[in-house]
């Protein structure tokens, strides 16, 4: 399947299980694969048969900076709607992680990726 990739997309925002970590802004990368047929936008260079990736990645941003989730499950989830209101015959499949988040080890980032087929 085609597909269109935004990779390491970030932005700062207040998400996180405790009330502690949704009070301070912590770093996210998002990671996106949307697929879709490419045909017609590889053939007649128009935007209008393609994804936009500039608008995806201002939805995704507006989201991760505008609201707040506990879980990255939701915040992900919540992505994939957007995108996918944008883009409705879309596959999605976002990887999200929180960079260094507050956990024993100190790990560089925790994270979650998840795949939405197309709405019916």
């Amino acid at each position: 399947m085609d597909a269109v990739v935004v990779r390491g997309l970030e932005f700062e925002g207040n998400h996180g299980y405790s009330a502690a970590e949704r009070r301070g802004t912590r770093r996210f990368r998002v990671n996106l694969v949307l697929e879709r047929d490419l045909t017609a936008a590889s053939s007649n260079d128009k935007i209008s048969d393609t994804i936009d990736y500039f608008k995806v990645s201002d939805v995704v941003v507006k989201i991760g900076t505008q609201s707040t989730f506990r879980l990255l499950e939701a915040l992900a989830g919540a992505m994939a709607v957007a995108i996918q209101d944008l883009y409705p015959g879309v596959t999605v499949t976002i990887e999200l992680d929180k960079l260094a988040p507050p956990c024993p080890g100190v790990p560089a980032a925790c994270g979650v990726r998840l795949t939405r087929q197309p709405r019916a």
